[in-house]
């Protein structure tokens, strides 16, 4: 039966995690020296603060986790140079004496640094390691890596036939919140959170907040990725170094915001017969609220087929969507735009 792969940041929510449901969770760590050095708040990866810095805290997050027969990933998914691998090192020392299971792993060149230092953890290559196909699952597992987390937008089809043609590979795939346009391996926008909350920027109007539009619906102190803003884009002609072409452009995002979450989760009734293990909640920048509602969420969508194997589709999916507006108390009927697999509105009707 597929695992629910659920995101935490804080210790205290481990316990309702895993009575919520899930059956695996993943973290990140940034040790204070790295922050100090390296992060600024306002532009770290994942909105904001994500991760644990205290390596105390972690060790006591993950030894619950432990005593409950629940595995724990850590994320080390960013992209590093050259002059960051001392402290990415002595950070990596510090945290294998925990005995979390895996690194979740994106840049080849720490893929290879973790296979030289014959790391006892597993590796499991994030999102950002762009596989797409089953030549590139089999080039990262003479690598080492035991489990692949696809990209967003992998098709149902591509999942089963990559997973299929690897069966000595796990597979993990997005199912809730946070889906994205782009692929997350070639992604190059800075990562970024709004400094006012939701409240803040309603008495101070919009035209003093030109910079950071809402972000977020979820946090009262909202935090999203910085290709969520307006922008533009110019062309410029290589010779004269002049610019030919400009548009401004507003991201559909907001929009999507406020359709309700990302999800993928009528697309299960598939993903079931695919080798696909775990399906993957997205939200360490989210609320704990949010996180666990997620949770839930999850392991009653996966109920449904454990108490009725033989349920149609159609059926299925009627369900599922009114169990997502039950627990996240949305009142709008699915118009699959915010939808991880959008084959599935054939099915719906």
């Amino acid at each position: 039966m597929l695992k629910i792969t659920a995101p935490f940041k804080e210790k205290k929510e481990v316990v309702p995690l895993i009575e919520a449901g899930a059956d695996e969770l993943y973290c990140g760590y940034i040790s204070p020296e790295w922050v100090k050095k390296y992060t600024n708040w306002e532009f770290e990866r994942k909105g904001g603060r994500s991760n644990f810095t205290d390596l105390q805290e972690l060790k006591e997050a993950v030894d619950l986790a432990r005593q409950r027969n629940t595995s724990v990933s850590l994320t080390l998914n960013g992209l590093y140079v050259n002059s960051q691998y001392p402290l990415l090192l002595r950070t990596i020392t510090d945290v294998e004496r925990i005995d979390f299971d895996a690194f979740i792993v994106a840049d080849l060149g720490l893929l290879l640094t973790l296979k030289k230092m014959k790391t006892k953890k597993q590796i499991h290559l994030s999102t950002g390691g762009t596989v797409f196909n089953s030549e590139a699952a089999r080039f990262y597992k003479k690598l080492g890596v035991s489990r692949i987390i696809l990209d967003r937008q992998t098709s149902l089809e591509a999942m089963k036939s990559i997973s299929q043609d690897n069966p000595n590979l796990d597979f993990e795939v997005f199912i809730l919140n946070t889906l994205c346009v782009n692929i997350d391996g070639f992604c190059t926008f800075l990562h970024t959170y709004a400094s006012d909350s939701m409240e803040d920027i309603s008495k101070k109007g919009w035209k003093e907040n030109q910079k950071l539009h809402i972000m977020t619906t979820y946090d009262t102190h909202p935090k999203a990725d910085a290709c969520c803003l307006k922008y533009s884009v110019e062309v410029m002609d290589p010779l004269s170094c002049k610019r030919v072409k400009s548009k401004e452009i507003r991201p559909t995002f907001f929009k999507q915001l406020m359709d309700g979450a990302e999800c993928g989760a009528c697309a299960v009734y598939d993903i079931r017969h695919t080798k696909v293990k775990a399906l993957k909640i997205v939200g360490r920048q989210l609320t704990p609220d949010m996180r666990l509602k997620s949770t839930r969420f999850m392991r009653r969508t996966l109920d449904i087929l454990t108490n009725d194997r033989n349920i149609e589709r159609k059926v299925f999916i009627h369900r599922v969507q009114g169990l997502y507006r039950d627990i996240f108390e949305y009142q709008k009927i699915c118009q699959g735009n915010n939808c991880y697999h959008p084959e599935i509105l054939l099915y719906r009707k």
